[in-house]
C-alpha cells in the first residue's frame, strides 16, 4: 500500500487543483478584496456550472487511524469549496487519468482551521481527514451535485492509500 505524505500548503504546490484563503487571516482577506477591513467580499469566485443554485453542506469528521482512503470522486462540470471549522485537516487531491477518474495521482495536504479552499472541476478529492479526533467542515457546492455532477470511484486493495503527517 502506497503511503501519501501530507505536505504543507503552498499557492505555487497547489495552484494546479485550484486555490485556498485563509479567511482567519486579515491581511490575506485584504490583499483579496477591495475593502482593507471588515467586510471582504468575493474573496474567492466559485463557478457552479449555472445550472442550480450554490448551496451550503456541513460534513462531519472523524479522525481513523490509520488514514486509509477506499474511494475518490470528482465533479464534472462544478467546483468545490472547502472550509475546515474547528479542525485543521488533511485533503487529497489529484488530476483525472486521460479525462478518467483515478487515484493514481495523488498528493495531500495540510489545510488549518478556516482556510478555504475552491477545488477546480475534475479535481480527483474524497473526504477530509481531521487532525483533532473529530470537527466539522463546511462543503459549498451547487444543489444536489452528489446526485447529478460527481462520479464516484471505490478503489481496489491495491488502489487504497494511506494518509500520514510529516
Amino acid at each position: 500500500m502506497r503511503r501519501i505524505l501530507a505536505q504543507p500548503l503552498s499557492a505555487e504546490r497547489f495552484r494546479r487543483y485550484g486555490e485556498f484563503l485563509n479567511l482567519l487571516d486579515d491581511r490575506a482577506l485584504a490583499a483579496a478584496s477591495i475593502f482593507p477591513k471588515s467586510f471582504f467580499p468575493d474573496v474567492v469566485s466559485l463557478d457552479f456550472g449555472g445550472a442550480l443554485p450554490p448551496t451550503v453542506s456541513v460534513c462531519q469528521l472523524v479522525r481513523e487511524e490509520p488514514r486509509i482512503v477506499t474511494f475518490v470522486e470528482y465533479h464534472r462540470r462544478t467546483c468545490e469549496g472547502i472550509l475546515p471549522l474547528d479542525t485543521d485537516v488533511l485533503l487529497f487531491v489529484g488530476l483525472p487519468n486521460m479525462g478518467r477518474l483515478s487515484a493514481g495521482r495523488i498528493e495531500a495536504f495540510y489545510v488549518p482551521r478556516g482556510t478555504f479552499v475552491r477545488l477546480n472541476p475534475l479535481i480527483v478529492h474524497g473526504n477530509l481527514s481531521p487532525v483533532e479526533p473529530a470537527g466539522y467542515s463546511l462543503c459549498l457546492l451547487s444543489g444536489r451535485t452528489f446526485a447529478n455532477d460527481t462520479e464516484f470511484l471505490r478503489l481496489s486493495a491495491e488502489e487504497q492509500f494511506e494518509l500520514t503527517l510529516a
